[in-house]
Order: structure tokens, then C-alpha cells, then sequence
């Protein structure tokens, strides 16, 4: 079968954990095309340091499905052993609670995540300001607050909802509570944290994110221009003849 990456999100049943209650969605990326990339990349990085030890090459295959196979490791897992697999749930997570997105009074969504019990006391005296709520029997545990997400939801919402963006930085800061703003693209643009890199075209340079990567400390390292077509073609012709 061909092999394209928005048929193989569907393919493996990424879709299906994706997107919202509605229906399944696309992940934005292409995410099939980078799994096997990156696999492909680890499987060369492996075979040349057995070469170097043992003398011996590799013959090395990758599939789109079997990259995303290996990420949808959880879901899978789920299905196997527990009977049910993860439901869609837009941005909020499946089995944590509150770990969700939430919209404040200016129109800015922020997504908090609460991964313990600590987190959870911190939250509640800090940012809610009722600390006798984190022993609420409802919502106690995480178990019961993920049995009784909607109710719980539904008044961390109207928290949010009635204060600014700068309000609830200030007050998810001074609670430690992981966030995180749900940001457009154009948002992202002009992220303080991107990192880009200028790499030359012919038809003038390009702005792209940097390399994840920061080695020995260079955060924007010189990237070699975008060859022309045909650029290497004698000199590549030549290392094979």
C-alpha cells in the first residue's frame, strides 16, 4: 500500500486519540514522516558503532507504520491490558486531573497541569484560595478527581473566567502549578524561547527554528545554505563511481 503520513495517523489509530469527544482529528504535523526519520536516524547512529566495534554493516528498514507503532505505545497498551482505550479529550488528559485548558476573561486559554498531590494542596491554597478544598472527598485523589472531572472542571472554569491572563500568571507562579498558553502560531512566532537560525536560499534566506539541540552551548550554530538543483550532483556521482 502506499504509504502517506495522514494515512498512517489513521492507519495506527492515532486519529482516534486525537483531536475532540466529536470526532478523530489530525495531529498538525506531520508526525508519521518525523517518527520514521528519527528511527531511521537511531538505527544509523546504532549500525556504525557496531561497525566500529565489530566490522560489521547493517541492513536497516524503517516503516511510517512501525515509527508511529512505537509512539502509540500507551494508547495500545491501555486497550491490551486495561480494556478501554484512551478517549479524545481535546487538551485536556485523560487520566490526570485538573490537567486542562481553561479560558481567562481577557480570551486567553491556559492549560494547567496538576501531577500530584502536592501540586494539588498548592493549587488549591494558592490559585483557588480555599485549601480545605484539596481534602474534599470528591477530589482528594487524583482517582477521584479524574471520576469527577466535569463538577471539577466546571469550577476551576469559572476561576479562570473571571480573572485576567496576568491575574492567573500571578497567581498559577506563586502555586508552582505547571502551565502553559494555549498560543496560536502567530503567537509562537514571536515566542521569547524560539530559538532561529538564517539558512540560505536562492531565493533569499530563511528564518527557521534552531536545531533542538544546544552543544557545548551554541544556541543558533551556522547552517550550510540550501544547495542548488544539481548542486552536488558531479561530486556525489564521483564518491559512487
Amino acid at each position: 500500500m502506499k504509504s502517506y503520513d495522514m494515512l498512517l495517523q489513521a492507519e495506527t489509530g492515532l486519529a482516534d486519540v486525537t483531536g475532540r469527544p466529536e470526532g478523530p482529528g489530525r495531529v498538525g504535523v506531520s508526525v508519521c514522516d518525523i517518527a520514521a526519520g528519527m528511527y531511521a536516524h537511531q538505527a544509523v547512529l546504532e549500525a556504525l558503532i557496531e561497525r566500529g566495534r565489530t566490522g560489521q554493516g547493517a541492513h536497516i528498514e524503517v516503516s511510517l507504520f512501525d515509527g508511529m507503532a512505537e509512539w502509540m505505545a500507551v494508547p495500545l497498551l491501555h486497550f491490551d491490558y486495561l480494556g478501554k482505550a484512551p478517549q479524545r479529550v481535546g487538551l485536556a488528559h485523560p487520566s490526570i486531573a485538573p490537567y486542562s485548558d481553561f479560558m481567562t476573561k481577557d480570551g486567553v486559554r491556559i492549560v494547567i497541569s496538576i501531577q500530584n498531590e502536592r501540586e494539588w494542596a498548592d493549587f488549591c491554597a494558592h490559585v483557588l484560595g480555599e485549601p480545605g478544598f484539596a481534602t474534599h472527598p470528591d477530589y482528594a485523589t487524583n482517582v477521584q478527581r479524574v471520576k469527577n472531572r466535569v463538577a471539577l472542571d466546571a469550577k476551576v472554569a469559572a476561576f479562570f473566567a473571571a480573572r485576567t491572563k496576568a491575574e492567573m500568571v500571578t497567581l498559577l507562579n506563586a502555586a508552582r502549578t505547571a502551565y502553559g498558553v494555549a498560543n496560536t502560531v502567530a503567537e509562537f512566532s514571536k515566542h521569547p524561547q524560539l530559538r532561529r537560525v538564517s539558512v540560505a536560499t536562492e531565493t533569499g534566506d530563511v528564518n527557521l527554528p534552531a536545531p533542538p539541540a544546544i552543544v557545548n552551548g551554541v544556541r543558533a550554530p551556522a547552517l550550510g545554505a540550501v544547495p542548488k538543483i544539481g548542486e552536488h550532483s558531479a561530486a556525489i556521482r564521483a564518491e559512487f563511481a
